[in-house]
């Protein structure tokens, strides 16, 4: 795995000091996250700024649950469990044409685990500002039974096909498959993060475009 790892580092480090970019990409899709039991569907985005003509820094996030019967131990008839990760991202354009661009990318961060039961709600209060005065509100949501926190690394490829561009060509519109695998290291009350530590693959949209 360090080995792997070496690689990954040197092929995102390339071509890192070229001549600085104005440019940002969003990417939005479908990712195969592996949950608990199973792979589940996640929403994932990441947004990214580029430094250089070929890497760019930015963030990702996604999101999935998972339902379950099993109570995990505690006073539940059913539970469901929220995964999210919240990650650092580098990636570098190895091939940038203008028909497409193939990347290889590198990420770390937390990976956050909740459990909470869909049948038991409680009452949490917000407040909010509006014109100097403070609101108070009240929404029932579901109550939360247990949380963990893993540390997450993801290291992978990205492949994006252009589709078409608008604003006289400023912006550019790609379909992209992510492909990669996923670290998760940590022991914690619900899961594992053993549990998690698999392949992941992600289709979507980037835009691609000057600030």
């Amino acid at each position: 795995m360090k080995k792997a790892l070496y690689i990954l580092s040197f092929l995102l480090s390339g071509n890192f000091f070229f001549a600085q970019k104005n440019k940002i990409a969003f990417y939005g899709g479908i990712e195969w996250q592996p949950a608990i039991r199973q792979y589940q569907p996640a929403l994932h985005i990441n947004a990214r700024n580029y430094v250089s003509d070929r890497v760019s820094l930015g963030g990702t996030l996604s999101f999935t649950h998972e339902n379950h019967s099993g109570n995990f131990g505690y006073l539940a008839n059913r539970t469901r469990s929220n995964h999210t990760t919240l990650n650092f991202l580098v990636q570098n354009d190895m091939i940038n044409r203008d028909k497409f661009f193939f990347s290889t990318y590198f990420s770390a961060g937390g990976y956050f685990l909740s459990l909470i039961n869909p049948d038991d709600k409680t009452t949490e209060t917000s407040y909010s500002e509006v014109d100097g005065i403070w609101l108070e509100s009240q929404n029932e949501v579901p109550r939360n039974l247990n949380r963990d926190l893993f540390f997450n690394v993801q290291g992978g490829v990205d492949f994006s096909l252009k589709l078409g561009s608008f604003r006289k060509e400023e912006v550019a519109i790609y379909l992209t498959t992510r492909a990669g695998y996923q670290f998760v290291f940590g022991n914690g009350d619900i899961a594992n993060g053993s549990q998690f530590t698999k392949p992941v693959v992600s289709v979507g949209v980037t835009v691609k475009g000057n600030k």
